[in-house]
């Protein structure tokens, strides 16, 4: 099955009042695990499980392309990275110039760019808000790579790197219950709630959300990424 609307939230228990635990977005594959009527358990490629609204799940088709950019008209506002098929391209009436191919290989440091300012959203793994976890997995997954959901799981897979002087753009720096990606010269970019955004920040500037967050840093992290080759 597959994810029919814009961005489908997946809660913790079977009802709207529950906490988001994350999201899924348009063309998306789910593992339905038990349909109870208005929601259905499922499963996502990440492992991540919760309950849906039934009504936002449709059948798996093939996918083609992955939007680079967010595309609104009346029928539908797409997310970027969101999957589509030759049917999608036609009935939303999509650019052509806003498709890539679904295999193709990016580099995030050349995307992050596009989601300066998006708001902070709790679960969040859309333009339409992110969480920090939901940030960074959504760009290695449009990039190419597939990591894990939440900050914690992606700092125990990631291979570990010493110091930041070995630090690259492109690694990931894991806080407290939080991640960010590297850029390299002591600068992050990350989904964080000090700003309630997505902000780039100097880890090394003395003011006093620097020293917060290297007081509780936890570890650089690097996945062998197939944008490095």
């Amino acid at each position: 099955m597959m994810i029919i609307t814009s961005v489908a939230d997946i809660r913790t228990q079977p009802k709207f009042e529950s906490e988001r635990d994350s999201q899924l977005i348009y063309g998306e594959f789910v593992e339905v695990l038990e349909n109870l009527g208005e929601w259905s358990k499922v499963r996502g490629v990440d492992k991540v499980t919760g309950y849906v609204k039934t009504t936002l799940i449709g059948e798996e088709r093939p996918r083609k392309y992955k939007l680079n950019s967010m595309y609104r008209n009346e029928k539908m506002a797409l997310p970027f990275g969101a999957y589509l098929d030759d049917k999608d391209v036609e009935y939303y009436g999509i650019p052509k110039g806003l498709l890539e191919p679904i295999d193709k290989i990016f580099d995030p440091l050349n995307l992050y760019k596009k989601f300066m300012g998006v708001p902070y959203l709790w679960g969040g793994t859309s333009d339409f808000g992110f969480d920090c976890s939901g940030f960074t997995q959504r760009l290695f997954r449009y990039s190419g790579m597939e990591i894990p959901r939440n900050s914690s799981q992606q700092r125990d897979k990631s291979n570990e790197v010493k110091g930041f002087e070995n630090a690259e753009p492109g690694d990931l720096v894991f806080f407290k219950g939080h991640v960010a990606i590297y850029l390299g010269n002591g600068q992050i970019v990350h989904a964080n709630g000090r700003y309630s955004r997505v902000t780039v920040n100097n880890l090394f500037d003395g003011s006093e959300y620097a020293k917060t967050l290297m007081s509780i840093f936890e570890k650089i992290g690097r996945f062998n990424v197939p944008w490095k080759g």
